[in-house]
């Protein structure tokens, strides 16, 4: 094999058929027993703290999750508040 340069297998951008397939059944038989009505009935038959941890589980699968994000304030200029450093970051001109 060529350093650097690809040689075989899948073309780039080509799907991977197995993982493919695994994701169709997984969303197949989760699709089934949501429709059942049996993943409500189970999900609601959890300990109250149970069901929590669950929720917060799946949540990750479709909410991002927030970071963190630091602000140096510290410059020479001492004379502007806090509101107008503020405005500045955010890009506001008032």
């Amino acid at each position: 094999m060529a350093i650097g340069k690809k040689t075989g297998g899948r073309k780039k951008g080509t799907p991977n058929k197995s993982t493919m397939l695994g994701k169709e059944v997984i969303v197949s038989l989760l699709a089934d027993y949501s429709n059942s009505g049996l993943m409500t009935s189970d999900f609601m038959a959890l300990d109250p703290k149970d069901r929590l941890v669950i929720a917060e589980r799946l949540m990750q699968y479709t909410m991002p999750k927030m970071q963190s994000t630091a602000v140096d304030i510290t410059t020479g200029d001492k004379e502007k508040t806090i509101e107008d450093r503020l405005a500045e970051l955010a890009g506001d001109d008032t």
